[in-house]
């Protein structure tokens, strides 16, 4: 059966606490060369929540902010894990055989393990991230087979063999499903079953996103695929000033009418309808979680008029900003 919740809040996260959290993730934490007497001292503060939503398949949340820079080394069984940074900034984990992997704001990297491993993380004095994920192991696909279809699954099947990773596109969804999982109205055992929810809606965004990447990459070829993400990772990074289309095209080596097409076909719409969308979803950002104006909101997005910004804001989100309020 599924287990609730582990927590641990406050300013006592040292050795011992990753020790047990590694011991709830199955893998285990490598205390060779550390100094016994200080595994006590807390360097760092936060919390860690931990739960296994199914056989197999564990969610975690973690908000920390690290007072001390350390090193610490893990191996674990085979294993799939997930997760997205939503705020601040983590170093990359450094996997044996394969090399270090870093982490993109909002934007989901999955990992696959086939074979028990080693990797290193370090963390530095004053950083802070707060990101939200999931770890699969082998018995949540023996069970899960029965609930998702044989082809969904597929997906997940180079995954499930040698060392891979994959960042994925930036998702919405998964960045709102993300944010949910810190910030909802339960309490008690209604946590344990709405996490269970959000952790499952997570993971077949996940399948929904690699499904879709690997028709497009069916469609144009891995190389024009790759292009095509660099060039929607340059967009993403500066949505306020971002590059002309000729000069997008160039720094990611592509011909820009090749560039324009593919854009179309991935993401339906052009590369400026691409920018307005997500300008859009900025101020959507803004007026729910910033609390500003609807017309301050439309202005900082770029857009001229509150009625031009209102009528696009209708159009895409299908009501008014002024609803959102």
């Amino acid at each position: 059966m599924p287990t609730g919740p582990a927590i641990l809040r406050g300013d006592d996260l040292n050795v011992s606490v990753l020790v047990r959290e590694a011991a709830e993730r199955s893998l285990t934490l490598d205390l060779r060369g550390q100094n016994s007497a200080a595994e006590e001292q807390p360097f760092g503060a936060g919390r860690v929540c931990l739960q296994e939503v199914q056989p197999g398949l564990r969610c975690e949340l973690h908000e920390l902010a690290w007072h001390e820079t350390r090193a610490f080394k893990f191996s674990g069984a085979p294993l799939i894990a997930c997760h997205i940074t939503l705020k601040g900034s983590i170093e990359g984990a450094d996997i044996e055989d394969y090399g270090v992997v870093e982490s993109r704001v909002n934007q989901a990297t999955l990992i696959g393990l086939g074979e028990p491993a080693r990797w290193q993380r370090r963390v530095r004095a004053g950083q802070f991230f707060k990101s939200f994920g999931f770890i699969v192991q082998p018995a949540f696909f023996d069970r899960f087979a029965g609930v998702v279809r044989d082809d969904q699954l597929a997906v997940f099947e180079p995954f499930r063999a040698g060392r891979r990773v994959r960042v994925l596109p930036r998702s919405q969804r998964l960045i709102e499903l993300g944010n949910s999982a810190f910030d909802h109205p339960y309490n008690g055992a209604l946590v344990a079953l709405y996490q269970e929810s959000n952790t499952l809606q997570f993971f077949l965004e996940i399948v929904r996103l690699l499904r879709e990447e690997n028709l497009i990459v069916h469609e144009i070829g891995r190389k024009h695929y790759d292009r095509l993400m660099d060039a929607r990772a340059i967009l993403d990074s500066d949505l306020i000033a971002p590059p002309k289309t000729l000069d997008l095209a160039r720094q990611v080596g592509s011909n820009i009418s090749v560039l324009q097409a593919n854009f179309k076909r991935a993401f339906g719409t052009t590369i400026f309808g691409y920018i307005r969308r997500r300008r859009l979803e900025m101020a959507r950002v803004l007026i729910t979680e910033h609390k500003l104006g609807s017309a301050q909101a439309g202005y900082r997005v770029g857009f001229a008029s509150p009625a031009a910004f209102t009528a696009a804001y209708r159009r895409f989100f299908g009501r008014p900003p002024s609803a959102e309020r």
